[in-house]
């Protein structure tokens, strides 16, 4: 009987622990399965909620528009480009962010296009040569510098300043391509993607806070019937008629009785045209200009159909200002500006209407 007992408390454990390795087998199989039994030693990754995952946008210094916040003040791209009848159609030109035009020699104007670093553009050009105004401006911009040579004052400025901004074609070749469809010196390109490349091997730097951008006016508080049109008379093929599109609150730029547009068929527009008034003397027999970027001098705004009265200030170093008669900052609308700038009443008295 002691043996029988024995054998069945014997079988009655062997019966628990069977159940017991059962369940236990069980527990830990179900948290195999389940992931639980790994340790990761990162921090648990919270639940991406809607209000966290929201990008913050911030107002891009060039040009107003928002754009993700670390993109705000990327080096701009600055391009010269050419405006001669035999240069023309331009490349790239639509996609600018800013331009200045302004007079070289011989009554032929001249372009210095902005492009922020994030745009993509195929083509751009024909690119020419630099000019001393222009090379003020630019480095008020702080921006890497495109151009084809220079003239001699142009040249010296660019030697006396930092290199790190200057991409010259002629030592640089490696950032441009020749065009074997057009005859120099109207034939001298690059793109985006050879601008990037400059910005990796020099030394970078941001864009100043310069401006200051609003919303543009709503199409129920845009102003109806008002400037539609305004002319920047710089003589024969190089005058310019901005007309104003009041269902898309934009200005389209035409040239020679025709739309301006890019080689690709790409309209000109501008967001906000501003027309500033200077002055120039000339400085050698060939005719080059030697314009005044320092003080201040008279200016025109345009912007959803209204124009403003303004002045324009500019002190040594700093990009070119625009203030009300009261000194009162002119907000831009978000997106590309273009300003005109003329050297005598006649350029700047245009023809509105």
């Amino acid at each position: 009987m002691k043996f029988i007992d024995t054998l069945e408390r014997s079988q009655l454990r062997i019966a628990v622990g069977a159940v017991l390795l059962l369940l236990l087998s069980s527990g830990l199989f179900y948290l195999i399965i389940t992931g639980k039994t790994r340790i990761d030693a990162s921090p648990v990754t919270p639940l991406i909620t809607e209000a966290s995952s929201t990008v913050k946008l911030v107002a891009r210094r060039l040009d107003g528009v928002l754009v993700s916040m670390g993109e705000e003040a990327l080096q701009p791209h600055a391009v010269m480009i050419d405006n001669e009848i035999n240069a023309r159609p331009l490349s790239g030109l639509s996609k600018a962010n800013m331009v200045i035009e302004a007079p070289v020699e011989g009554g032929v104007t001249r372009f210095m296009a902005f492009f922020d670093p994030t745009s993509t553009v195929a083509e751009i050009g024909p690119i020419r040569s630099a000019r001393p105004y222009f090379v003020d401006w630019v480095k008020a911009w702080n921006a890497l510098y495109f151009h084809v040579g220079g003239s001699p004052e142009a040249l010296k400025q660019l030697a006396s300043s930092s290199p790190i901004f200057d991409v010259d074609e002629i030592p640089r070749g490696r950032f441009f391509w020749r065009s074997g469809d057009r005859f120099m010196p109207h034939n001298t390109y690059t793109n985006s993607r050879l601008m990037d490349q400059a910005s990796m091997e020099f030394a970078s730097s941001t864009a100043p806070l310069a401006w200051h951008f609003q919303d543009e006016a709503t199409s129920s508080t845009r102003k109806l019937g008002g400037v539609l049109s305004v002319k920047v008379t710089y003589g024969g093929p190089y005058t310019v008629l901005w007309k104003f599109d009041q269902t898309q609150n934009r200005y389209r730029r035409y040239q020679t009785g025709a739309p301006s547009s890019d080689v690709d068929g790409t309209a000109i527009e501008s967001e906000n045209v501003i027309v500033m008034k200077t002055d120039a003397r000339v400085l050698d027999d060939v005719g080059r200009l030697h314009v005044r970027t320092i003080g201040s001098g008279d200016a025109l705004a345009y912007r959803d159909g209204n124009k403003y009265t303004i002045r324009w200030r500019r002190s040594a170093g700093e990009p070119i200002k625009f203030e009300s008669k009261d000194g009162k900052e002119f907000l831009f609308n978000r997106g590309r500006t273009w300003i005109e700038v003329t050297i005598d009443d006649r350029m700047f008295a245009g023809l509105e209407k």
